[in-house]
């Protein structure tokens, strides 16, 4: 019996972001069952994404297809990284292979995507949504006309419309981007949590560190400086909490600066360059996370904390409040907030047990497993 032929859309499967561990785990998840064809942009590493987000990914299980030089160098033509001409060169590839081989299903991995006819698409956040977060606006953004002229450009290159992405099938990352794509696009969408990689270790709480964790790119985005506040105030109240940032570099300026406060607060470290596995132990040994990035989409890494037994603090937008449960005790507005909550928990044994409970029913939300079953459901029974 013949394998129902499936083209996964990604831009870039680069080891590392939230995105590419939902682009590498569906490729994991669908590799079996199907005959997987992988539409993309760029080389793929299956031995530094199986290192990165503990899949076992190889060479055999899915065919690359890369697109023409043509359409690489006009992105590197860009001056900047230009996410949605990315995804606006990747949907005209796509459509050229369908067109040519004919697939079954159709599967786009970063947000929507117009195959010229109806697929299955995964939406991180809806790249046609306005306005974007206030995180991910640069100058140039700001330039009057610049936007509609950019959006204008991509969608005549991709041949895209927003009837064409209406037409999918919507995977949605949470149910913030639920909301979202329901706002935009008026449809509903499934929510397929994204996967947390690797198996932490069950480390017992009182060998654990009094310390807080965070994860995540050394971006201003992030706004780890608010963590370091939350921290300094914390201690001056009389509690001796360290903090330690694991942040794979990023921008240059940011991290020196990240470095500095760091240099100044012998109880503030930070980690970079670490392996998966290093990774995994390091938050394990911690009691308490924080993350602290306004209106992240979903946030691969207070899940990860979730999944490591750490009681984590999210900031009170986007889908990290949904990860911990909606719990107000977890929530926070800025950094006084952030440190009054974090003593909260700190100073009660009997509310720190009892979010300890509560979290650990959450975890399976986002295992690997969950994510791979759900993926394999989706496109099997996709007609």
């Amino acid at each position: 019996m013949r394998k129902r032929r499936v083209l996964v859309a990604h831009p870039y499967l680069h080891p590392s972001g939230g995105g590419n561990v939902v682009a590498a785990w569906a490729l994991q998840a669908l590799r079996d069952e199907f005959d997987v064809t992988l539409a993309t942009l760029g080389p793929v590493d299956c031995a530094a994404l199986n290192r990165n987000f503990g899949t076992s990914l190889s060479d055999g299980d899915f065919t690359i297809r890369i697109a023409p030089a043509g359409y690489r160098l006009a992105l590197r033509a860009l001056p900047t990284r230009g996410a949605l001409m990315q995804m606006s060169a990747l949907m005209r590839w796509a459509r050229a292979l369908d067109g040519r081989e004919h697939f079954d299903v159709l599967f786009g991995t970063q947000n929507e995507t117009d195959f010229g006819r109806p697929g299955i698409q995964y939406v991180h956040y809806p790249w046609v949504y306005l306005p974007r977060p206030d995180a991910e606006m640069l100058w140039y953004h700001h330039i009057p006309g610049f936007l509609p002229l950019y959006r204008g450009l991509c969608q005549t290159l991709s041949g895209s419309s927003n009837e064409g992405l209406r037409r999918n099938l919507s995977l949605a990352n949470s149910e913030f981007i639920v909301g979202k794509i329901r706002e935009i696009h008026g449809v509903e969408a499934e929510i397929v949590y994204p996967p947390v990689p690797g198996a932490f270790p069950a480390i017992p709480w009182e060998q654990r560190r009094a310390a807080v964790v965070a994860v995540g790119r050394m971006h201003e985005i992030k706004r780890w400086e608010m963590a370091v506040e939350a921290l300094d105030i914390v201690r001056q109240q009389g509690l001796d909490l360290g903090l330690t940032l694991i942040a794979a570099a990023e921008q240059p300026a940011y991290g020196k600066r990240m470095a500095a406060l760091a240099g100044s607060r012998p109880w503030f470290r930070i980690l970079s360059d670490i392996t998966r596995d290093e990774l995994v132990r390091e938050v394990a040994g911690h009691r308490y996370g924080i993350h602290t990035m306004e209106n992240e989409h979903f946030g691969i890494a207070p899940a990860e904390l979730l999944q490591a037994g750490c009681i984590p603090f999210v900031h009170d937008s986007g889908g990290p409040v949904e990860i911990v449960g909606g719990r107000k005790e977890l929530l926070f507005s800025d950094a006084r907030d952030a440190a009054g909550k974090l003593a909260a928990v700190v100073q009660s044994l009997g509310l720190e047990s009892e979010l300890r409970q509560a979290l650990a029913q959450r975890r399976d939300c986002y295992s690997a497993e969950k994510f791979t079953e759900s993926i394999r459901r989706v496109v099997r029974e996709y007609r």
